[in-house]
């Protein structure tokens, strides 16, 4: 059976390395030392400059290929459920994520959230089923469907930010969707299992 692709290649664990090449963890380069934790070689913790607030959502990333589900590439949309989630009990602090309805893209997401004990408002916006991948190919996620599903949503008058995260395969809709709204548009990393690294000052531990 052929999978979908969860692009767990991309995520971009040298981003958060301080990338000094200083060689105190025993090895020669910032990029050797990622290698080294893929490979299970190396814990987060030999990073002798990497904040301790990394070591968990590190450990989150690298073990992705076991804690997401695995699903068959797609011929035909699979929709499910639209609108707002609201995830640990989120407050008016709490950042606002933004997805699709695709079953499978939500059954990953809430994978992921599911190993933080921390707040999140999460919108599922309406792709008619598509992948985000596809719905930007398809266009059935676009800047005005957001705009309209966090209108419909209402959440922004459950939260004082004005501030939202899109994946990172949709950052061509973030200057659209900030020009028409006036929010803060953050574009988030494509592959939803660098979420606990993109957001990692407060990713906590479940039980922590």
């Amino acid at each position: 059976m052929l999978l979908a692709d969860t692009y767990l290649d991309r995520i971009d664990f040298l981003r958060y390395l301080p990338q000094t090449d200083c060689t105190e963890c025993r090895t020669k380069t910032c990029q050797e030392f990622v290698q080294d934790l893929k490979q299970g070689r190396k814990k987060p913790q030999d990073c002798p400059h990497l904040s301790e607030n990394l070591y968990y959502p590190f450990q989150v990333a690298l073990d992705a290929d076991n804690l997401l589900p695995k699903f068959p590439c797609l011929t035909a949309p699979r929709p499910g459920p639209t609108g707002l989630v609201e995830i640990n009990t989120p407050d008016d602090d709490s950042p606002i994520l933004i997805s699709g309805n695709n079953i499978h893209t939500q059954d990953v997401i809430t994978s992921i959230l599911g190993t933080t004990r921390s707040p999140f408002f999460l919108l599922f916006a309406d792709t008619k089923g598509d992948t985000v991948d596809m719905a930007i190919i398809y266009k059935t996620l676009t800047a005005e469907q957001i705009r309209k599903d966090i209108q419909a949503s209402g959440v922004l008058d459950s939260t004082s930010r004005q501030d939202i995260i899109i994946p990172g395969l949709a950052e061509a809709l973030g200057d659209e969707l900030k020009q028409s709204t006036g929010w803060k548009v953050i574009v988030g990393p494509i592959c939803a299992a660098e979420l606990p690294l993109f957001l990692a000052d407060r990713w906590f531990a479940p039980g922590t």
